[in-house]
């Protein structure tokens, strides 16, 4: 977990999480979400942001989301009063049989969101309708009230011992994602 202190305390946190551990190597199941929140944080570092800013990258997702669980049940009230959870889900970025699936909380964020994805030419193929649960943490998030955007992807290569580095991932399109969050996170930490 990281934090990055707001210049204003009386705000709602934004939060940005992806998992970190996954079955084999993992190279395209879980590269394209860590490069997210990596330039995430570097650009909210450099950006002296308003709200606080959270960050989590959870142990345990191929078992259940148990790292995830475990800190929202020691941070039980952050899942309501923060005022986005930015989740980079599985597969971001895959290069065999890719796609990726937009999950939102609201229209408002949705549109948000898709604003920027057209900005980087991040490509979004399907979006879950209002209410669904999502899948991946962003699901967690869902059933317990929070406010979130979430991408997950489609992958050829998941959880297969083949999913390495360089032939299992679009580096090109987990910067176009990467750069998306990052303009969506200033977005959202500077009011």
């Amino acid at each position: 977990m990281g934090h990055i202190k707001g210049t204003d305390p009386s705000l709602a946190p934004i939060v940005v999480m992806t998992p970190r551990s996954g079955w084999w190597q993992c190279a395209s199941e879980r590269g394209g979400g860590l490069v997210c929140w990596l330039e995430t944080i570097r650009t909210l570092a450099g950006a002296r942001p308003a709200r606080d800013c959270i960050f989590i990258a959870s142990s345990g997702h191929e078992i259940g989301h148990i790292g995830l669980d475990h800190f929202l049940d020691e941070n039980s009230k952050l899942v309501p009063k923060a005022r986005i959870w930015l989740h980079f889900g599985a597969n971001i970025g895959a290069a065999v049989e890719p796609g990726h699936r937009l999950q939102s909380s609201e229209d408002e964020l949705e549109r948000i969101s898709l604003e920027e994805f057209e900005k980087t030419g991040a490509k979004i193929d399907e979006k879950i309708a209002r209410g669904t649960v999502p899948f991946g943490e962003a699901g967690n998030i869902h059933r317990r009230g929070g406010h979130y955007i979430s991408i997950v992807g489609r992958n050829g290569m998941f959880h297969s011992p083949d999913d390495r580095w360089p032939s299992a991932v679009d580096i090109k399109m987990v910067a176009k994602f990467a750069s998306a969050f990052s303009r969506m996170s200033l977005r959202f930490a500077v009011a």
